[in-house]
């Protein structure tokens, strides 16, 4: 039985869906057979991500820490598919370097609002589109940050990531049994906000070293632990969060 013919015409929406590790769940997903609703702030790519099945994708250029934004293009892409199966919350930011001791309070607003309050305004717009169909499930994208502390410099993302685990846990009792609810923890994804964060390949090379199996995770890899979330292979998970950190 192929596991994930469950996603056949079937519609997920999926946050920070442009690049990286959005990207790649978009992709198998689309290679699965499901509707996308992607949304991001990189128009660019967006329209590159549409062009590999423009009759299967909507795509639309949202802040999603913006509320009325969601409420709108929510409602288009209800009216297009009619209603949303699955939501991926992985739209986020590392934000700029800050101690608690010295940071920039609009700096901590920005990733708090990202991070954090999106997840609450993308999760209500997705509870508020149902399609009818059994089986619908969330996936929200947390980090091993939530537990480790993440890199010196980056408490505001940790302290999201750690909310994030939290709300995933009470959410999953809020929606049960119609909706399901995981959270996925990722550690040191080769990806382009981890190049934004470490420039010289010395830096990603000791950062593989501290990791058990000695190199860093890919996005496919985080992408096939989030279809089998979303998967009926997974229809009696709901409330926890999987850690896709090569052991660290």
């Amino acid at each position: 039985m192929n596991t994930y013919s469950c996603f056949k015409d079937r519609t997920a929406l999926i946050t920070g869906g442009a690049s990286g590790i959005g990207r790649a769940v978009s992709v198998k997903l689309l290679a699965a057979g499901a509707n996308l609703v992607v949304w991001d702030v990189n128009s660019a790519r967006l329209a590159e991500l549409r062009a590999l099945a423009p009759d299967r994708i909507e795509t639309a250029t949202v802040d999603v820490a913006d509320s009325a934004a969601v409420r709108a293009a929510a409602g288009v892409a209800k009216a297009r598919f009619g209603g949303f199966d699955y939501l991926l919350n992985n739209a986020g930011i590392i934000g700029r370097h800050m101690s608690v001791t010295r940071f920039d309070e609009a700096e901590l607003d920005r990733v708090l609002a990202v991070n954090l309050k999106s997840v609450f305004i993308v999760s209500n717009a997705f509870i508020g589109a149902p399609t009818g169909r059994a089986g619908r499930a969330i996936v929200n994208l947390s980090s091993i940050a939530q537990r480790t502390g993440g890199m010196i410099g980056s408490i505001a993302y940790a302290t999201t990531k750690g909310a994030v685990h939290s709300f995933t846990t009470a959410l999953a009792k809020e929606l049960a049994p119609h909706v399901r609810v995981n959270a996925m923890a990722p550690g040191i994804i080769d990806t382009e906000i981890q190049k934004d964060v470490f420039t010289d390949a010395s830096q990603i090379a000791a950062m593989a070293d501290v990791i058990p199996l000695k190199r860093l995770g890919t996005a496919d890899e985080v992408a096939d632990c989030a279809l089998w979330l979303f998967s009926d292979a997974a229809a009696y998970i709901t409330g926890i969060s999987v850690d896709v950190s090569g052991g660290r």
